[in-house]
């Protein structure tokens, strides 16, 4: 008879651990939900706020499956009407608007909080009176304790999930900083690529119409003609620097120095 009651509590034991874990998961569920309503409300534009919004949506899905499977209706109800409200800020096109919703679908998340707590209270099942003839009392306190270290542990688990979801949004953010920064100043730089592009393409040619002049007074047999490579287009600039457009340009009007000077070098002059 000892064994049958032994057997028997212990698969009551395993029964209630799966309950209470199913519990645990609905109130994480519920817990990332809120957290991510509130910083849809307390979000300054629609991007955010709706940011924010998909991510309470996915976790009010959850929350109404793990409700469902641990039979808290009243939870599961309201998880339902508070995904709706973050579905309608999603859907929402003005700041205000969607913000509204986000609020409503917030106060539905702290509720959910409570009402998984009670559900979870009233029904944690107890022993029947034959196991809990084992030690009924000390089965009791143990639960008890059980019940307040689980509540512990998971409020522990929210935080850290909190602290740790903090410190993403913080490395989002930089990197976002970081981005608006290097196109900022990729900018500023694309600008001056340009500015310097149509200065010196002018310089090179009135560089060139010179030499070619010249070259004209000295020898009009020259056959000596115009070359236009240096001429570029503004997609040209967009895969290099400030400086290697310098370079180019520079490289160029020595080509073209050059050039002119080797057929300056040609030219035999005879003395009368």
């Amino acid at each position: 008879m000892k064994k049958v009651t032994l057997i028997l509590f212990i698969l009551c034991s395993i029964s209630e651990t799966n309950a209470q874990d199913l519990y645990e998961d609905a109130l994480t569920a519920a817990s990332y939900a809120y957290s991510h309503s509130k910083k849809a409300h307390g979000a300054n534009n629609v991007y955010h706020t709706q940011e924010y919004a998909d991510k309470a949506v996915e976790a009010f899905l959850k929350v109404e499956a793990l409700t469902e499977k641990c039979n808290c209706k009243k939870a599961n109800e309201t998880a339902y009407q508070a995904r709706v409200d973050m579905e309608s800020s999603l859907n929402e096109d003005t700041y205000e608007r969607s913000r509204f919703f986000a609020k409503r679908a917030k106060e539905l998340g702290s509720q959910i909080l409570k009402e998984l707590t009670s559900c979870r209270a009233n029904n944690s099942s107890l022993p029947n009176t034959e196991v809990a003839s084992i030690d009924q009392g000390n089965d009791l306190a143990e639960a008890t304790a059980e019940v307040v270290n689980k509540q512990k542990e998971l409020e522990e688990k929210r935080r850290q999930l909190e602290i740790e979801q903090q410190k993403l949004e913080q490395q989002i953010a930089e990197q976002n900083r970081q981005k608006a920064e290097f196109e900022a100043k990729r900018a500023a730089e694309f600008k001056e690529q340009s500015l310097l592009k149509l200065k010196a393409e002018n310089a090179l040619k009135n560089l060139e119409k010179a030499l070619l002049e010249l070259n004209l007074i000295l020898d009009k047999e020259s056959k000596l003609e115009a070359q236009i490579d240096y001429i570029r287009s503004e997609d040209d600039l967009k895969n290099e620097s400030l400086n290697s457009t310098k370079t180019f340009y520079i490289n160029k009007a020595k080509e073209l120095t050059k050039k002119v000077m080797q057929q300056f070098n040609n030219y035999n002059v005879v003395e009368n």
